[in-house]
């Protein structure tokens, strides 16, 4: 019998391999999330048994009756720790000695809002806007309550943060620095001019010793920023001076 031959059309077909759905990468993904909600919840749980601990020490084990006892067990509060870059809701066991509340030095710790505030300011240094903070840290179990995230109260940390670190560096003191030549001159920054003073040391390394805002006439500004640099130490009984000041005013032309 003449067999027939038949020739398959391939235009139409399309690359199994291309379509081919791997359950490896949604089960990775899957399993990463199931861990990080694992790893949250084991963390708290250790927190929660530091907590007691720390009130046990305070108030002596539970269920024995001590006649030297200080404080009592009191139940518990709704509080917060900070977690994650966020503020995370927790039930607080409490511990009262004279009628007022006796601190556990582990909440202290956790409750702390430093780290918190350093988390805001380096993700807003790596470019991360105040409106998508939230979306920049890892996730959590979504039954756990959370806050400190929102664009207005992420904008005030960094706020108070860089505002305080300003704060430390204006009042540096300068009496340890050997300066050959004092630099002064207007930044604009949008609709701000920030008069600049800049000091240079026998070896040409360049030292930041401070910024005041130029928005008035620049010899007020500069008796201001003169006097304050001699307040905190800065030598001006070398002979050797040099002073340097831009010839114009801290305004947009």
């Amino acid at each position: 019998m003449k067999r027939e031959s038949h020739t398959v059309d391939r235009s139409h077909q399309v690359d199994s391999s291309a379509q081919r759905h791997l359950p490896l990468v949604d089960l990775l993904v899957d399993t990463r999330t199931e861990l990080m909600e694992l790893a949250v919840a084991s963390g708290l749980k250790v927190l929660t048994t530091m907590l007691e601990e720390d009130r046990t020490a305070i108030c002596g084990p539970r269920y024995q009756h001590q006649t030297d006892r200080q404080a009592s067990r009191t139940g518990t509060v709704p509080s917060e720790v900070v977690l994650g870059g966020r503020k995370v809701a927790i039930s607080r066991p409490r511990a009262r000695a004279n009628g007022a509340e006796v601190p556990l030095p582990t909440f202290q710790v956790m409750a702390g809002e430093d780290p918190l505030n350093r988390r805001v300011v380096e993700q807003m240094l790596l470019g991360v806007a105040t409106r998508r903070y939230a979306r920049s840290l890892e996730p959590l179990p979504a039954t756990m309550a959370t806050r400190g995230t929102s664009k207005s109260a992420v904008s005030r940390r960094f706020v108070a943060k860089t505002a305080a670190q300003l704060d430390a560096w204006r009042s540096t003191a300068l009496d340890a620095l050997d300066l050959v030549a004092l630099l002064i001159d207007g930044v604009h920054i949008g609709e701000h001019c920030i008069v600049v003073a800049l000091g240079i040391d026998h070896t040409g390394r360049k030292h930041a010793l401070g910024l005041w805002d130029g928005s008035t006439e620049n010899a007020t500004v500069c008796q201001s920023l003169l006097a304050d640099l001699q307040s905190r130490g800065l030598r001006t009984d070398r002979s050797s001076w040099s002073f340097w000041m831009a010839p114009r005013r801290c305004t947009k032309p």
